[in-house]
């Protein structure tokens, strides 16, 4: 199991990182925190708290254009406001579905709830005509379904009626 790096231990993987890239790069646009921070595995809110002072001091001796601090913190408060609009979206959207699949699944259980206690109140009827003395007839239903109607024949004529249906 990997342990998670301290802050310490991150920041010198990070300056080690950027001082290799920092060795290899022509220009600014070789040596950015987005590559700095993909290769250590961060984000580059991260990489800016841990090492953002070095970063600017190695990446102003690297030929290409100044790009002001402000205008870097600006982006990335851009950035973080996005990301955090997502997120809020992103939850809404789960409470959404989520409250929508306990609205289906508690309708569910209602039809079955209903069907159930009309099922009981069958049985008990039917039972009761049983010991009574009638019978019982399974009669299947015209719809391709596989539930049946049952029926209580108490005389003969309503046992024809039942074996011609």
């Amino acid at each position: 199991m990997q342990q998670r790096m301290s802050a310490t231990e991150r920041r010198s993987q990070l300056l080690t990182i950027m001082h290799d890239l920092h060795q290899q790069a022509q220009s600014q646009a070789d040596f950015t925190p987005k590559k700095i921070a993909e290769l250590a595995g961060i984000s580059k809110v991260m990489f800016y708290r841990l090492v953002c002072s070095e970063f600017q001091t190695l990446r102003a001796q690297l030929p290409g254009p100044r790009r002001p601090y402000d205008e870097v913190l600006r982006n990335l408060r851009l950035e973080n406001a996005d990301l955090r609009r997502q997120l809020r979206e992103a939850i809404a959207k789960l409470r959404a579905t989520a409250v929508e699949e306990l609205d289906k699944a508690m309708r569910i259980m209602e039809d079955l709830e209903k069907e159930n206690l009309q099922l009981r109140n069958q049985v008990e009827l039917l039972n009761k005509r049983l010991r009574e003395g009638g019978r019982v007839i399974v009669q299947i239903s015209p719809q391709d379904t596989p539930r049946h109607n049952l029926r209580v024949v108490d005389n003969e004529k309503d046992k024809k009626l039942a074996q011609k249906n």
